[in-house]
């Protein structure tokens, strides 16, 4: 999304009601936002709550952009974050790219 709406968005307060356990300055927060978009998804590993680790993949419509995003939590002290990423995060990328597919398929469908 553009800078300018980017900001808007992330100046608005959580609708979780959660606050973050760590809040990253403007500039650390800008990089982790490259590296996720370099990359394609987004990990977090007990920023928001303790004990809680995430991944998470974009759902996209059909001229690509960002929708929605899926994604998959787990307890830390269950599920290390190799084995998130090395186990859960390939059958999450394959499952966005499915569903991101399909809404490209539907945009596709000529409306009547």
């Amino acid at each position: 999304m553009p800078t300018d709406e980017l900001k808007q968005v992330l100046a608005e307060p959580s609708r979780s009601g959660l606050t973050p356990c760590r809040q990253p300055d403007l500039g650390e927060r800008d990089a982790v936002l490259r590296e996720v978009r370099a990359r394609g998804w987004a990990l977090t590993d007990q920023q928001l709550a303790p004990g809680i680790r995430s991944v998470a993949a974009p759902l996209r419509d059909g001229s690509g952009q960002v929708i929605a995003a899926l994604n998959v939590n787990c307890h830390a002290a269950e599920t290390s974050v190799e084995r998130l990423v090395e186990e859960h995060l390939p059958p999450l990328l394959q499952t966005a790219g499915d569903i991101s597919a399909d809404f490209a398929r539907v945009a596709a469908v000529p409306q009547a």
